[in-house]
């Protein structure tokens, strides 16, 4: 009987079936002849992310530009020899395709081909996978969670120099030790990991991950078997999301129970915001005070602007925010005219976990904040400076202040906080402002609510925070007089000078002004520091006038942050953590938002940046969870003079997030 007998009988599903065997598993029926030379190839696949959407963005950022290198000198040449990356954990997966370089022969007699093995079950994933096929993905892995006062380094990066002193735990920020095991977590299915760019990985590691594929498959029941072959996985995969499909007809609610593949045309942002609902406190809109509610948040693995998916961003915290001094071209179709929302360590895992990044910038032209900040789409590899983030991978947020860009001999210790950020106009510059951005390098965390740094600096973008540079003369040492300066808050009101407020560091000090000529921000030397003035020792020996002191840090006396009286010490507001200052128009007074010993947010006002500051205002107090760093939004309604309300960046321990929040100054 012919082999077209053979067909007939067997039928056409049988032989789709053996044909597709022979294909998904790579267990040909012809034997390949032993005087061929077989050749093997390996193809390593490049990183490629997958295409996201962005949840209706309010606001369109297309514009391209060219230029990335900022305009101008640079005080400091980067250091060689150190490249940022991330810490252990990154797990890169390969692909790797084998096959014969030569024709065999046929035999006329085609033996039945033998059973193939049934490749381990993979664990699956519950948010949907998009029309783009990934080629080689690499994730985060989650380490033990961090306890609940201190963040725990599980990862390191190789930028740091010899000069860096290690360090065993990372940032904490409020002491949240006992309610933080009071806030129940809500239940998240497990997210898609979103690919960590290339320039994040290892070398030796991906090698290592592609011998291991090969003797996982080699190590199943087929003996002699070739290395998986790409095919296998393409007929599995598809094989699985027709048996989703039918489970869907046939019972929807299991199917989602059970993670079923979605619809390729459902949006992976979408997807994420379903899969992730906001965490339950606080809730948009929730009421924290009389004065102060809840508005949304900025940034999570959840609505409303998913920065996991969209930026590799599972949580991080501070949120310093300033304008960024562009004018908006309207010939354009995206909005030059942006504010920067500057943040501290970054981790692209749960609990501070995953790769981690020391600090991270969002731009936004978000307008109307009544609904939350809405953060747009990053734009990757267009030269447009304007999209959401600067970034390492077309959904993966890049570090801004680089440690090998330091100036030589400066540390970077256990991390790189900024603190304030602000913009000041320089003809001549590409966009002709150029970004300014204070930042403190943290040496050891103590406990709750206490760190000590090596110092603080000022880093410069001219190209809309896209790239930073370091000044070395901007450098202040954590000594003498320069000590009460490790963390800043800036301002520039109009009058020539920048504004810059300062305390030590920790969260146990007071709060000091110094100001200086805005074309000379970057020179630690040109500052000048105000003073209330001193009656001196014996018969007045040593007494000087209430006023500005040039290169004198040491004169510099508290303008608010120390409460007077016996009782002073128990008083609301009587010691200053992360802060930020603001002219506020409506009210006609600059403002302050601070927290206190207390974990309260203060507000103080004042008429002149130096003072007299006012009594301090409780905002709200201490919540679940833990707050601290309360950011001003400088497009408020109060601060333009449009309304009442202001908005404020605040972070939560608990979620290690940031929340917009806002206060109604009416009800104060």
């Amino acid at each position: 009987m012919g082999a077209a007998a053979y067909i007939g009988r067997i039928g056409g599903l049988a032989m789709a079936l053996g044909v597709g065997t022979a294909i998904a598993t790579g267990h040909g029926i012809a034997a390949a002849d032993d005087t061929s030379t077989a050749g093997t190839q390996t193809n390593t696949s490049d990183t490629k992310t997958a295409d996201k959407t962005d949840p209706d963005p309010k606001t369109a950022d297309t514009k391209q530009s060219t230029g990335t290198e900022p305009a101008g000198s640079k005080d400091t040449e980067p250091k060689t020899g150190t490249t940022t990356q991330p810490a252990d954990g990154v797990v890169v997966s390969a692909q790797t395709n084998t096959g014969s370089s030569t024709a065999t022969k046929t035999p006329e007699k085609t033996p039945e081909p033998e059973k193939p093995a049934k490749p381990k079950k993979t664990a699956r994933t519950a948010a949907t996978t998009t029309t783009k096929t990934a080629k080689a993905t690499t994730a985060t892995t989650a380490t033990d969670p961090a306890p609940a006062d201190t963040k725990s380094a599980a990862t390191t990066t190789s930028a740091v120099s010899s000069a860096v002193q290690p360090a065993a735990s990372v940032a904490v920020f409020a002491n949240a030790l006992t309610m933080a095991s009071q806030t129940a977590a809500p239940a998240a299915t497990a997210p898609v990991p979103v690919p960590v760019p290339a320039v994040l990985r290892k070398p030796v590691t991906a090698v290592l991950k592609a011998v291991a594929g090969v003797l996982d498959w080699a190590l199943n029941n087929a003996a002699n078997s070739p290395v998986q072959p790409v095919l296998s996985w393409t007929l599995l995969a598809f094989a699985r999301r027709e048996v989703d499909h039918l489970l869907t007809t046939i019972n929807p609610r299991s199917a989602a129970a059970t993670g079923g593949v979605a619809t390729d045309t459902t949006s992976l942002a979408l997807a994420a915001t379903t899969l992730n609902p906001r965490p339950g406190f606080p809730y948009p809109g929730q009421q924290l005070s009389p004065s102060t509610s809840f508005v949304d948040w900025v940034t999570g693995n959840f609505a409303p602007n998913d920065t996991y998916n969209r930026f590799g961003i599972w949580g991080t915290d501070v949120g310093t925010m300033w304008d960024n001094g562009i004018p908006d071209d309207p010939t354009t179709p995206i909005n030059e005219h942006q504010v920067l929302i500057a943040f501290g360590d970054t981790f692209g895992g749960p609990n501070m976990t995953g790769t981690w990044r020391l600090n991270t910038l969002f731009r936004s032209s978000d307008t109307n904040l009544s609904d939350g900040m809405t953060i747009p789409a990053g734009q990757w590899l267009n030269g447009n400076m304007f999209g959401g983030s600067p970034l390492w991978g077309e959904t993966y947020a890049r570090q801004i202040i680089l440690p090998e860009r330091l100036p030589s001999g400066l540390p970077t210790g256990v991390t790189l906080i900024p603190t304030a950020g602000i913009s000041v106009p320089t003809p001549g510059t590409k966009y002709g402002a150029t970004q300014y951005l204070s930042f403190m390098s943290v040496k050891q965390w103590g406990a709750a609510g206490q760190w000590t740094t090596n110092y603080s600096a000022i880093a410069y973008s001219e190209d809309n925070g896209e790239n930073w540079y370091i000044s070395p003369k901007s450098v202040r040492t954590n000594f003498g007089g320069n000590a009460k300066f490790q963390q800043a808050a800036l301002i520039r009101p109009g009058d020539g000078y920048v504004y810059s407020y300062g305390t030590p560091n920790g969260r146990q000090g007071s709060a000091y002004v110094s100001r200086v000529a805005e074309k000379d921000i970057l020179d630690a030397s040109k500052y000048e520091f105000y003073s209330k003035g001193s009656k001196g020792g014996i018969f007045g020996i040593g007494a000087y006038k209430a006023g500005w002191y040039k290169n004198d840090p040491s004169k510099a006396t508290p303008v608010f942050g120390q409460e007077k009286g016996a009782c002073g010490i128990g008083k609301p507001g009587n010691q200053v953590s992360e802060m930020s200052v603001q002219y506020n128009q409506t009210l006609g007074k600059y403002v302050v938002l601070h927290a206190d010993q207390f974990n309260n947010i203060i507000l103080r006002t004042s008429d002149s940046p130096e003072g007299t500051w006012s009594a301090p205002t409780v905002l709200m107090t201490q919540q679940n969870g833990g707050i601290y760093a309360p950011m001003l939004h400088p497009w408020s309604p109060s601060t333009v003079g449009t309304g009442t309300d202001l908005y404020w960046n605040l972070s939560l321990w608990s979620q290690y997030n940031v929340m917009l929040m806002k206060t109604d100054l009416t009800k104060l």
